[in-house]
């Protein structure tokens, strides 16, 4: 848990509660004393799709309950996930080390009160709403999974992908994804959302190689920056992995690092 009053603790709880809620947004959550899990058998690989999170277990008997739940609910997929943030408790985190889950790519929540200029790229921003967008978004996808930053360096195939945009689907029309375009090219892609505790969420940013250093991704912040603030959102929020050079473009646009999320998965097949 943060060090610090709990008056310092509060923003950063609100942030735990708003990227929980994206990554639950279109599916139903069970509850359970000690945590909540996330189950999906029509995509079983999926990450976001079969987890647990909101953790609370500390003693022995707690954190075995968990384990067991996520057994339980998520018999369908060869992954067990658990998604953790700084109100996690340590002895469940250790716990989780000890039994052999990897702990993937850190990912630093950074949050923004006022974004920054600038340079501002030459594309159109286009809201993905289409079946013919989809499948435009679907090709970023594809390009973002192969390049393998994000995943982990997972070899994932294209029906991977698939279960992908299946699952952002669900995720409308709360978190709106958008595309930006050149000359009848999409290059880059990115979704904004507001949660119900009203934090402005900017995420799943990805830019063709090709396009980078450009300034698109930039252009695409500040259009979701623009649209959000206008909805009443007075703080936005994005992650960055730690390993990515993109936490510099965040850094120098205004965002400033909040919090560690971290995603722990173990294969049982």
């Amino acid at each position: 848990m943060p060090t610090g009053t709990s008056e310092r603790a509060e923003p950063l709880r609100r942030l735990a509660e708003a990227y929980r809620w994206q990554r639950r947004l279109g599916h139903d959550a069970i509850e359970l004393p000690c945590c909540g899990i996330v189950a999906d058998d029509r995509h079983p690989d999926l990450w976001d799709a079969n987890h647990a999170d909101n953790v609370t277990a500390e003693s022995d008997a707690e954190i075995d309950a968990v384990l067991a739940a996520m057994d339980q609910h998520l018999g369908h997929s060869e992954w067990r996930v658990v998604h953790t943030d700084p109100f996690t408790p340590e002895p469940f985190l250790a716990r989780l080390a000890y039994d052999g889950f990897a702990e993937r790519p850190v990912v630093i929540q950074m949050t923004c009160d006022r974004l920054a200029p600038a340079r501002a790229a030459s594309v159109l921003i286009v809201e993905v709403t289409e079946q013919r967008e989809w499948d435009v978004l679907g090709e970023l996808v594809a390009a973002d999974v192969q390049e393998g930053k994000r995943t982990g360096g997972l070899d994932l195939d294209l029906d991977f992908v698939r279960g992908m945009i299946a699952n952002y689907r669900l995720k409308t029309p709360e978190y709106r994804f958008h595309l930006a375009v050149r000359d009848g090219q999409a290059l880059a892609y990115g979704a904004m959302a507001i949660a119900p505790n009203r934090m402005g969420m900017i995420e799943d940013l990805f830019t063709l190689q090709s396009a980078r250093r450009q300034g698109i991704a930039s252009t695409l912040i500040a259009y979701f920056d623009r649209e959000l603030r206008a909805a009443g959102c007075h703080q936005l929020f994005l992650g960055a992995v730690a390993e990515e050079e993109a936490k510099s473009l965040y850094f120098n646009l205004g965002f400033r690092p909040a919090m560690l999320t971290r995603c722990w998965v173990k294969n049982v097949s």
